[in-house]
């Protein structure tokens, strides 16, 4: 007998479910009013006290509370509020995902702050399981903003949020805030590190390599305290992780703390102490500028972070340089066998009101000798930088031609050269120590006059350390010290002094300088370009050629029988002066004179360094026999790759022509094996030179 009760519908639904699939409860009970059925279920009216009772505790109260008050079930309590319109989260609290609208933090957060106990809240429990409902207040909420401020910047948020939190109602907020670093990321591990360079085509290769570090971490120490902006996302200034923006502490101020904590702790990792301006060592002693510079820079960093640091300093201002004019009487009497021309005069003269300077003059203008006149006519202990071996020894050879008496040393560890030069009466002058860029020594001690020949190297990432060797006076020669291709160029005004002489055009014009012809010829290939070598070779005398690749230079070498000095050739400097022509590598592209040459040949190149294409212009502007200078690019090397190297040619004032290498002949079958026709020189070689011509004759024959 159906009587409406839930028991019966269940029994009806099981029974007919068996004979039709698919019938609902709703069928069964339509089918029931359909035929005269009714209820013996107590249906009880909902009254208007029982309606306000439910809408003003379904948010308070969980669903099974407001229905045992009531005296309901929680399907009639359920029904009720939906039919007069009380939503799940309505009421005068706010829920989590309120504040995420109006804050747009996100609710994890707002979670957190809770779990931390900054924000008093209370949760609505719900049945079967499912998450409770969290519930804050409006006055919970400013008083969370009230002790932490740093959480939201209240006072640019939107005015419908202002409205609807009263934010209106909170005190100004202060400017700064206590934060702490416990970052455990200094510690040794193990970890896949990638292997090789920084960029790479495609994955990079890993290995599982041991990172250690040579302090304890943040969390170790306990912690690294120190003031933030208010608003800020702060870097810890002793491991440089990011720091949780909040304040645990709570502690904060409108006074401006200044940097002196910052530095403090920076300078705690160096063993020293900031105090009132200044730093101190471990024994209180105050610590020079210059001397923390040149620890922060010393040859124990990685040179690529180094150098970014050094970019910033310099951008932000930092000049290496201080005027010191060179007083009368330090500047003695003129010991070497040369006389100064009136251009050298004055450039002199710049050095000597300032005390620093880089000569930019164009080559063979005579930089070497005003750095040789500097540090011979001012007594002391000197300190020249240079390149390469090669010019070292060049530099070496000059001094102990020019000058009186010179004594000749070779230290190791570190290496240096030691020169010490006397005067007419016998007396020493000076002593000049040579190193080279690539040195990682500690440059201990002071110098008088610090020469940095080929200036244009010390920006680099190892070398412009040695901008911080303490000097009283500084002088830096380089044709092209400001066009590298990293941008660093301008730098190095601020290593060595204002830039004289970079004006080419003055000096060409006055006819100290040569205007060399310049000819670009075009090949076809990397054959092509030894062949064009070969026929340079045979139409003059004496060629240099210059080339970027070691197996391009030992090619020429078996080739032509010149030979190929490169890094690992001893004796380099006796080499270029007896040879007449020969093959350089990368050693031979700046500083060296070979006063013999007639044609220098640019080969190859290292890409489209502008810096390495006027460099080796240069090599002929020494010469006394120059005819020109031959540049031997593919056309695509030329026009799509490489121009910036005949551009800046272009630049300087020199005029260039361009044309068609004569046609390549690709090499033929004779009689001669390939191996033995690359070893059988042309006739440049005088003992192959039988064999040579009866090369040419069997290749004409066949």
């Amino acid at each position: 007998m159906f009587d409406g009760t839930t028991a019966c519908i269940d029994a009806l639904l099981a029974h007919w479910s068996a004979l039709r699939p698919g019938v609902k409860r709703h069928t069964i009970i339509n089918a029931a009013k359909r035929g005269g059925y009714t209820t013996t279920k107590d249906r009880r009216a909902w009254t208007p006290e029982e309606d306000r009772f439910l809408e003003a505790n379904w948010h308070k109260m969980s669903g099974d509370a407001v229905a045992s008050a009531l005296g309901r079930s929680f399907t009639s309590v359920n029904l009720r509020r939906k039919r007069i319109g009380i939503s799940r989260y309505d009421g005068d609290e706010l829920t989590i995902r309120d504040l995420e609208g109006l804050t747009q933090i996100d609710h994890r957060q707002w979670q957190e702050f809770i779990a931390r106990g900054w924000l008093k809240a209370r949760q609505r429990g719900r049945r079967n399981g499912a998450v409770p409902i969290t519930y804050v207040t409006l006055n919970a909420v400013r008083a969370l903003l009230g002790d932490h401020p740093e959480i939201y910047d209240y006072r640019r948020a939107p005015q419908a949020t202002v409205a609807a939190l009263e934010l209106h109602r909170l005190a100004e907020p202060p400017l700064w805030k206590r934060v702490v670093c416990r970052s455990a990321s200094w510690r040794e591990q193990v970890k896949p590190t990638p292997l090789g360079r920084t960029v790479t085509h495609g994955p990079a290769a890993m290995a599982m390599r041991v990172h250690s570090f040579r302090q304890r971490s943040c969390a170790d120490e306990g912690g690294t305290s120190f003031w933030a902006p208010l608003y800020a996302s702060p870097c810890c200034p002793r491991c440089g992780c990011q720091v949780s923006r909040y304040a645990d502490d709570g502690i904060f101020t409108d006074l401006d703390p200044g940097s002196d904590e910052v530095i403090d702790i920076q300078a705690r990792k160096l063993g020293l102490r900031w105090r009132d301006g200044k730093l101190h060592d471990a024994a209180g002693g105050v610590v020079s500028d210059r001397d923390i510079l040149a620890a922060l820079f010393s040859a124990g960093r990685r040179a690529a972070r180094s150098i970014q640091a050094f970019e910033k300093l310099l951008d932000a201002g930092l000049s290496l340089v201080q005027p010191r004019p060179v007083a009368p009487h330090v500047l003695l009497d003129n010991i070497l066998d040369l006389e100064l021309r009136p251009d050298q005069e004055r450039a002199l003269a710049s050095f000597v009101r300032t005390g620093s300077m880089t000569a930019a003059h164009a080559m063979s203008f005579g930089k070497s000798t005003l750095g040789m006149t500097a540090m011979t006519r001012i007594a002391g202990r000197h300190l020249l930088m240079v390149d390469t071996q090669l010019l070292r020894e060049q530099w070496i050879e000059k001094l102990s031609a020019l000058a009186p008496r010179v004594e000749v040393a070779h230290r190791y560890k570190p290496s240096k050269d030691l020169v010490t030069v006397f005067d007419r009466e016998g007396r020493e002058r000076c002593v000049i120590e040579i190193y080279s860029y690539q040195t990682r020594a500690k440059l201990d001690g002071s110098w008088v006059v610090g020469c940095f020949d080929e200036v244009h190297r010390l920006p680099a990432a190892l070398a412009h350390r040695h901008a911080f060797a303490r000097t009283q006076y500084r002088i830096g020669l380089s044709a092209t010290p400001d066009l590298r291709c990293d941008g660093r160029g301008v730098f190095v005004s601020r290593m060595t002094g204002a830039l004289v002489g970079d004006d080419w055009g003055e000096q060409m014009d006055r006819g100290v300088v040569k205007r060399i012809p310049v000819k670009v010829l075009l090949v076809e290939n990397r054959e092509h370009k030894h062949q064009v070598v070969g026929e340079l070779l045979r139409r003059h005398d004496s060629v240099v050629v210059l080339c970027e690749a070691i197996e391009d230079g030992r090619e020429l070498e078996l080739r032509y029988g010149i030979p190929f000095i490169h890094s690992q050739t001893k004796n380099k400097l006796r080499m270029v002066r007896a040879a007449k022509s020969m093959v350089l590598s990368r050693v031979g592209d700046a500083g060296i004179s070979v006063p013999h040459c007639q044609v220098t040949v640019d080969h190859s190149g290292l890409f489209g360094s502008r810096i390495q294409s006027l460099q080796r212009l240069g090599r002929l502007m020494h010469s006394e026999r120059a005819l020109y200078h031959c540049i031997l690019m593919t056309r695509e090397e030329r026009f799509e790759r490489f121009a910036g190297r005949v551009d800046a040619i272009r630049k300087k004032g020199f005029e260039v022509i361009e044309e068609e290498a004569p046609p390549y002949r690709p090499e033929g079958k004779g009689l001669l094996s390939p191996i033995l026709q690359a070893r059988v020189s042309a006739q440049e070689n005088r003992f192959l030179s039988m064999l040579g011509w009866m090369k040419e004759g069997v290749s004409a024959a066949a």
